[in-house]
């Protein structure tokens, strides 16, 4: 026995020496089983994703490929970041507990899921920017290895999101002795205006029977805001259990209504488990996803992984959830990223174990508690060494009882405090640590509302008001400009109803319609900050320097746009050389938002130009925030070290930053550090037009230069195109104009550019590309002109025959859609998305029997809520078995009917829950065989059953469960169970009446046609 305590002894001596070695960081390389993508797509995007592109290139053909790693590594975790892979940390591991404890993928398969396509599933990502997914999340990020004083070590992963104009870091750091690691997250809008502000984590885990959900609430809403009870549904469904979601299609739970500020996952079976913990105003929002059980969820797991086994979302958010446009609707609506606004925010990610569900997680420790009359239990995994004592408080803070706890961590101690009465604690202390042990409590709820007020209407226009505010915090511009072109002053508040149209003025680049509003605005209240604001940087792109000086000082007197105020001020001032005025504004920028980038930036250049030494202070500010800091880097070193996608874009963004200055020697020279594109070229002879045979040699040099992937979006551009258009006669610049205007809401602008170009491209199909989607929504055969130009162009870029095929469709030329997507699909056979087109086209020219031998042929790698293969299908099979009804072949229409129902597994959609299957098409047309057949059982049954299926958002759809309600009625058997009838207006009325008379042949193929109208399109 004195042996066996001598030996437990010596381990945890042993123990905690080695807890207070340094931790490790390193860089290796590691070889991963790859699927790879590729093909870039040259065509300018649609608004809200541009200015990146997609890739398209996906495969199941397996490379093997060295990808750089970054390990982080203490006596108790180890942690792998993967900087080529949008610096994502790949895995976790628990030392201690000997596993993984975040999904750890055991390939890097890459499949259609990001915004640009590629996507991996496992490990943390992190996402900045307007949506999930961002554009960084598969691609190089910079990244940054550091070694602390204090023995942590920190991998930092850095990327400048074209979308917002903003930057962001995120600081992995692990410390020596410490049972988990932490993210720190600095985002930063260095921006006059506001951004779109969207940024959650999303961490993978194992899915499993025994998964537990740790979500403390009692609501959740969806994207769409609406709000549902949680845990326990409205079917007694205990959905926080991984094994009772075994229902329904992929879902997502944004849970809230607990004041939490941890939640994590629990393995019952295994005993472990993992949280996250941050400060709740640092993370409001708590998400669960997790893909449907059944076939549309399984088939994800082999597109994403070999063998590590299917997978579950946890996720965090600044905002209560992840919402779409319709929220905007509910109380969860969307805010924006206020100018030279910087976010700061930290959270920790621990393993745990031994302990049985945790009752709480804070950084010392995850515990379990009991309480036996005056006893209180604790079980307790400790995440730092621990020689403390353990107070349990009342909720006053009186201690009601106390021990001391000696534990290092991972080593799961079970302790007891005797208590003073049977009163149970509201908390306990450890350390610095309080435990909320009442947080799952009924009386803890939040009363925070999740339901509109019940005055307020959906339709109103106050709340269309609000759509069009949030649309454009969503970066979706044209759709808000249509919205708000649909109200009136009149039917609003008008100084809100102005601010939105100043707020899309300046995205419009219509400075003077801009500076008109905000005057308009404050014509009503001359106090109003933001109309203010816009007002003064109106002014200044127009000129009115005494405008602007009067606007942003008016401005400045509210808090929240005071330090916005302020450095306009101190720009105006540098400008025009005013130095001490410039340095005193900074300083007022900086008191009022200690973290303006900006300001401290420009007071850096103030102290440089005037000869004062520099405030190391301030440079270790931003450092310490952001060591990748471009001004610093080019201040420092005279060059930006840069290894992240669109390194060049970063560099570019700060030589506009010195320009708008007037530091034109300095935004040159950065330029040159790079390899300069087009439109940097044209920028180049801008910035030098003081030199003419400098300038010209830039302009010489953008002629000859290739625009491919150049795609403008930022409004300091268009004076430099408008320059250069009168000094080069080149299709390139007004091509680069008019995609900068077309994205800037002004389409017209854009077409006028290109129709004034006299020589056309011979050898750059993405220009006519561009001309045709100017012309696509008003004229059809404009557009298909345009866009044959563009195939003839480049015959071998697949995408240009593919638009040409859709736009020929969509101009009702189906013969000609046919000859095209027959000679691409041949040309290209491996190619789904080509091939799918091809389908579509088929069915459109009634070609049945070639379109079902091309989905016998076809293997999809789909995108993330891809149907289309599906829905191909179905439609084919139908119109088969109704060419057989034609003919009277009722056994082969039966064969269709019933194959009609299937869900081949190469048509990249997997066979959902047998509820969730619509299959009101084949019941209705497998009612008319029965009756053809004078099966009138048979017949009464299929009705029965189509009226009793999920009512379906298709209105057509929704006629024919009306309709089968009638014909049963006329049976007199009742049918519907309380389905509410469609609206069936007039345009419909007649195409309802032809299916009241059973006239299959007159309305079958028309229904056909309207249900499977539209493609599946893809969210960008």
């Amino acid at each position: 026995m004195k042996k066996w305590i001598v030996i437990l002894l010596l381990g945890s001596c042993a123990l905690t020496v080695l807890a207070q070695q340094p931790a490790r960081i390193s860089e290796v390389k590691k070889r991963y089983t790859t699927y790879p993508f590729s093909d870039p797509d040259p065509i300018a995007s649609a608004q809200k994703l541009y200015p990146y592109f997609r890739f398209d290139g996906f495969t199941n053909t397996a490379i093997e490929k060295e990808w750089k790693t970054v390990i982080l590594e203490n006596d108790y975790i180890r942690v792998q970041v993967m900087p080529e892979i949008g610096g994502k940390i790949w895995s976790a591991y628990d030392k201690v507990g000997k596993r993984d404890y975040i999904y750890n993928n055991g390939v890097v398969k890459f499949r259609d899921i990001a915004m640009r396509g590629p996507w991996t599933s496992g490990g943390i990502e992190a996402n900045y920017g307007i949506i999930g997914h961002t554009p960084n999340t598969s691609t190089p990020v910079d990244y940054l290895l550091q070694e602390h004083a204090d023995g942590s070590v920190s991998c930092f992963i850095h990327a400048f999101d074209l979308l917002s104009r903003s930057n962001w870091t995120m600081e992995v750091r692990l410390e020596k002795d410490k049972g988990y690691f932490s993210t720190r997250s600095f985002w930063s809008n260095s921006n006059a205006v506001e951004q779109p502000y969207y940024t959650w984590m999303n961490l993978g885990v194992a899915a499993g029977e025994d998964l537990k959900f740790l979500y403390p609430g009692n609501k959740y809403i969806g994207h769409d805001g609406d709000a549902h009870p949680w845990p326990i549904d409205d079917k007694g469904r205990d959905l926080s259990n991984y094994r009772e979601n075994a229902f329904g299609s992929s879902k997502s739970y944004h849970v809230l209504g607990a004041h939490s500020k941890a939640f994590g996952v629990y393995y019952k079976d295994r005993d472990n488990g993992m949280a996250r913990y941050a400060l709740r105003e640092d993370k409001l929002g708590k998400k669960i996803f997790l893909w449907s059980q059944a076939g549309d969820g399984q088939i994800w797991e082999k597109l994403l992984t070999d063998q590590s086994g299917q997978y579950v979302e946890i996720q965090s958010g600044r905002l209560f959830n992840q919402n779409v446009p319709s929220s905007s609707l509910t109380p969860f609506k969307q805010i924006g990223f206020a100018p030279y606004q910087s976010d700061a925010w930290t959270e920790y990610w621990m393993p745990f174990a031994g302990i049985g569900e945790p009752k709480g997680f804070q950084l010392s420790a995850a515990l379990q508690v009991k309480q036996e009359a005056k006893k209180l239990l604790l079980t307790v995994d400790p995440k730092r060494t621990l020689q403390d004592s353990i107070f349990a408080l009342d909720s006053n803070g009186m201690m009601l009882g106390a021990n001391y706890l000696s534990a290092q961590v991972g080593e799961v101690k079970h302790i007891a405090l005797e208590l003073k009465s049977e009163d149970v604690p509201s908390y306990l202390k450890i350390g610095k640590d309080y435990f909320d042990l009442r947080q799952n409590e009924l009386a803890a709820a939040l009363n925070r509302p999740t339901e509109s007020s019940s005055g307020t209407t959906v339709d109103s226009n106050q709340t269309k008001l609000f759509e069009v505010r949030d649309l454009l915090r969503f970066r979706q511009y044209g759709l808000a400009e249509d919205l708000l072109n649909r109200l009136t002053e009149k039917q609003v508040s008008k100084l809100d109803f102005l601010l939105e149209k100043v707020k899309l003025a300046w995205f419009r680049m219509d400075y003077r319609q801009c500076y008109d509003y905000a005057g308009q605005a404050l014509a009503i209240d001359t106090y109003h900050a933001p109309a203010n604001y816009y007002y003064g940087l109106a002014a200044i792109k127009l000129g009115k320097k005494h405008d602007a000086l009067d606007g942003f000082e008016v401005a400045s007197l509210d808090p929240t746009w005071r330090s916005a105020a302020y450095l306009q001020l101190a720009k105006y001032h540098y400008r025009i050389k005013q130095d001490e005025p410039a340095l005193a504004y900074t300083e007022k920028a900086i008191l009022a938002n200690a973290l303006n980038i900006d300001a401290l930036q420009l007071q850096l250049l103030i102290q440089k130009r005037k000869g004062i030494t520099l405030d190391t202070a301030l440079c270790r500010r931003i450092a310490q925030y952001d060591p990748f800091n471009a001004f610093i880097q080019f201040e420092e070193k005279n060059e930006v070290l840069s290894r992240q996608e669109f390194a060049s874009e970063k560099c570019f963004e700060l030589a506009i930053w010195y320009a708008d200055l007037h530091e034109y020697k300095r935004a040159s020279t950065l330029l040159n550090k790079n390899k300069p594109h087009t439109e940097m070229l044209l920028w180049l002879a801008w910035l030098t037009k003081d030199e003419p045979m400098v300038s010209q040699g830039y302009l010489t040099r953008a002629a000859a230069s290739n625009p491919a992937f150049v795609f403008p979006f930022r409004e300091e551009s268009a004076p430099v195109f408008e320059w250069a258009g009168e000094q080069l006669k080149n299709w390139k610049v007004a091509y680069l104009k008019a995609l900068l205007y077309r994205f800037r809401n002004q389409g017209e602008k854009a077409k006028q550019l290109l129709a004034a170009v006299t020589t056309e491209p011979s050898d750059f199909g993405a220009y006519f590309a561009l001309k045709s989607s100017l012309e696509e929504d008003k004229q059809i055969d404009m557009s298909i002109t345009a866009m044959r130009q563009a195939v003839t162009t480049e015959p071998n870029e697949w995408r240009y025959g593919l638009r040409l095929v859709e736009l020929l469709n969509k101009g009702k030329q189906y013969d000609q859609a046919l000859q095209v997507s027959t000679k691409y699909r041949d040309a290209f056979p491996k190619n789904y998305i080509l091939t799918l087109a091809h389908v579509r086209t088929l069915l459109l020219n009634k070609e049945y029997q070639r379109a079902e031998a091309e989905l016998q042929k076809i293997e999809i790698l789909p995108f993330e809520g891809a149907t289309e293969g599906h829905n191909y299908y179905v439609q084919t099979k139908l119109m088969l078995a109704y060419q057989y009804l034609q003919q009277k072949k009722y056994k082969e229409a039966n064969l269709k009917v019933e194959e009609s129902r299937a869900w081949p597994s190469q048509l990249g959609v997997g066979e959902p829950y047998p509820d969730e299957k619509n299959e009101i098409l084949a019941d209705w047309l497998a009612a008319y065989l029965q009756k053809k057949i004078g099966n009138s059982t048979g017949e009464t049954n299929l009705l029965q059953q189509i009226s009793q299926r999920k009512q379906s958002k298709n209105r057509y759809e929704s006629l024919l469960q009306q309709a089968a309600i009638q014909q049963l009625a006329n049976k007199g058997v009742t049918g519907g169970c309380g389905k509410a009838a469609p609206l069936i207006d007039q345009s419909n009325a007649n195409f309802f009446d032809q299916i009241q008379k059973d006239n299959l042949t007159v309305y079958w193929p028309e229904l056909i046609r309207r249900i499977y109208f539209e493609q599946d399109q893809r969210m960008f």
